[in-house]
């Protein structure tokens, strides 16, 4: 059996998890990662890195190393498509944070940067048909579609629900370093949208707004619909909000239709209209999505499907990068109601990944046989019970499985991980294609009614 090829990492922008969440993380698989050099301009970052990793405020020198085969990009979402393609041409693999472009005309010139990066491989290596000969890759990061509670309990707990009749998507969180404050007449987070300027290159905080102005117009197409909302909007998107739509759409798939979208920055909400027919008979049901941030040091996100006698929730916090150790970062919640007849007790939670626990009261105290006490009556008629069982996945193990199934990936064993690589540039585009039904939408009801988003 041949070894495992190692990666040789370079990181562009030392984010604040770099150190709590990469570094570690590539340090604890030594057969599948080399952590090779870090673009960062933070000092303390530096100071803080082992002696044997390099680093540098010139993202260029990340890009073109020569040892380097894989560039973890951490950098703001508008940067994403420019070092993306300037990886992918040097003949790198790239890991670049959902979402991969906001612009479809991004994500075609990211194609088109695989493809030169591709003939680069291919005459490095004079035309061999080895394993660089497939060109370079991208692996877009999206860590909670990558959760063992997921993979395993929650899209396998989803064809049980029987007909689906509602669905929730919720991302309010606040801040896990300093407290968020709202800049008047700008609406950045700490007026920069949440973004570190340190994590930027040189001289490029400055021309920042300009950027992001020309990514706009690249989306809309008009500087006329470059108003104050739709940039917060996408700002939102290209941070926090990709991941929600990207994890809705694994789950439940494309809507039918999006309505009813409102942008009272800095929160967010639209209604997806959904149809399901994985019974034969079509149902509609609808799927609610509210996001946004405050300065209330929690996080309260939460994806929850509801059928008739079960309710299916996945629940998950990464906003405190700092305490990967131990840390629940993704918790699925299956409620299931319980027939008249069942006998047992009702069943609770144990820490464990599919251990439950009995003999625990639910709202009047559902003893082993139905009888109620607590409430005095003796004889009271049995109340409906409910079984709850909760399935946990750790940071550490949501992330050492996205960073697996990279591996396998990108090195063409998918043996390796045993997990499909999903978040390719491909499933970015799916990712794109929602994004841009809500601002269809959007268009549309800013041009029939005069409401706040106008």
């Amino acid at each position: 059996m041949s070894s495992t090829q190692v990666l040789n990492v370079g990181i562009l922008g030392a984010t604040a998890a770099t150190e709590s969440i990469y570094i570690p993380l590539l340090s604890s698989l030594p057969t599948h990662y080399t952590l090779t050099i870090i673009h960062t301009t933070n000092t303390n970052t530096q100071n803080h890195l082992n002696s044997s990793i390099a680093t540098t405020t010139n993202p260029d020198q990340v890009i073109n190393h020569p040892e380097v085969t894989l560039i973890i990009n951490l950098l703001p979402f508008d940067h994403h498509e420019q070092y993306t393609i300037a990886a992918l041409e040097s003949g790198k693999h790239v890991m670049v944070e959902v979402p991969l472009s906001l612009s479809i005309h991004g994500l075609r010139r990211i194609r088109d940067a695989r493809k030169k990066g591709k003939a680069l491989t291919m005459n490095s290596n004079s035309g061999s048909q080895d394993e660089k000969s497939t060109g370079p890759k991208v692996f877009v990061g999206c860590v909670r579609r990558y959760a063992p509670c997921f993979t395993d309990i929650f899209k396998k707990e989803l064809p049980t629900l029987g007909r689906v009749y509602y669905a929730r998507c919720r991302n309010i969180t606040g801040p896990s370093g300093p407290v968020i404050t709202n800049t008047p007449g700008n609406g950045y987070i700490n007026g920069t949208n949440g973004v570190n300027s340190s994590l930027l290159p040189s001289s490029s905080a400055a021309a920042r707004p300009q950027r992001i102005h020309a990514l706009l117009a690249d989306i809309f197409g008009s500087n006329e619909d470059l108003t104050r909302d739709r940039e917060a909007f996408c700002r939102f998107l290209g941070t926090l909000g990709g991941h929600d739509l990207s994890l809705i759409r694994e789950s439940l798939g494309f809507p039918d239709a999006v309505s009813n979208v409102s942008i009272i920055e800095p929160f967010y909400s639209a209604m997806f209209h959904y149809t399901d027919n994985t019974r034969g008979t079509e149902y509609p049901f609808t799927l609610v999505y509210e996001a946004g941030v405050d300065g209330v040091p929690r996080s309260d996100a939460h994806l929850t499907v509801y059928g008739a006698k079960k309710t299916l929730s996945m629940e998950y916090d990464f906003s405190s990068p700092g305490a990967m150790e131990g840390n629940v970062a993704v918790r699925v919640v299956v409620e299931e109601a319980l027939s008249e007849s069942a006998d047992g007790d009702v069943e609770m939670v144990d820490s464990s990944i599919g251990k439950t626990n009995g003999n625990a009261g639910l709202d009047g105290h559902v003893n082993g046989n139905g009888a109620a006490n607590g409430n005095g009556l003796s004889h009271a008629p049995a109340r409906p019970r409910m079984k709850r069982i909760e399935y946990v996945s750790t940071a550490r193990e949501t992330y050492e499985q996205e960073f697996l199934a990279m591996h396998a990936y990108l090195v063409g064993d998918a043996g390796d991980a045993g997990v499909e690589a999903k978040t390719t540039a491909e499933d970015a585009l799916d990712d794109l294609k929602l994004m841009h039904m809500i601002f269809d939408h959007y268009d549309r009801q800013c041009g029939t009614i005069r409401t706040p988003l106008g």
